[in-house]
């Protein structure tokens, strides 16, 4: 199963409607975005169809305390002020939440197996070589790495300290830099 997630964009940081909350009504406000994606349904706070009072809310995120469910109302009162959040009707809806977080055509199921079957059908044809796909020094060094660390280890009895092993690991690097005849690019 994989882990459902919702896009958290760096410019609310900056975000006067955001800033000019409170700590706990920010909280707050991340909680209740959280929720529209797990309702699923466009932002839209919802459960089988019918929209969630604030006391559904509340249970949804866990609220025990009085204090933390005044947070609750007083964000949801001042976000929908300020235009990020609107009741139609019994329903609450985070404003713009879809378009925020739609996801491109290329990320939806679909397309990401039509992508893997094209890459497995080419493979198969012999038209394309996994092999060919990788830089061969980078396998190398990938390969080696552990090997060297395990040497390392051996002879001296111990776990590497992390300059030790990066020393090692520099070593290598060296060596095949002077064996391929180029620079990591890393």
């Amino acid at each position: 199963m994989s882990l459902l997630w919702i896009k958290m964009w760096l410019e609310a940081l900056d975000d006067l409607k955001l800033i000019r909350l409170s700590l706990a009504e920010r909280g707050a406000w991340w909680a209740l975005l959280k929720l529209a994606g797990k309702c699923n349904a466009d932002g839209k706070i919802i459960s089988g169809g019918l929209g969630l009072g604030i006391e559904d809310i509340c249970d949804a995120l866990h609220i025990k305390t009085g204090e933390d469910r005044s947070s609750v109302e007083s964000m949801i009162k001042k976000m929908e002020e300020r235009g990020s959040l609107k009741w139609n009707g019994s329903v609450l809806t985070v404003v713009h939440y879809e378009e925020r977080q739609r996801k491109p055509p290329s990320a939806q199921p679909e397309a990401v197996a039509a992508r893997v079957r094209q890459f497995r059908d080419r493979h198969k044809k012999g038209e394309l070589k996994l092999h060919e796909l990788m830089d061969p020094m980078l396998s190398e060094r990938q390969n080696s790495r552990n090997i060297e660390y395990r040497k390392a280890k051996a002879a001296l009895g111990r776990e590497l300290t992390t300059e030790e092993r990066l020393e090692v690991w520099d070593k290598l690097d060296r060596r095949l830099e002077k064996k391929y005849g180029r620079k990591f690019e890393d």
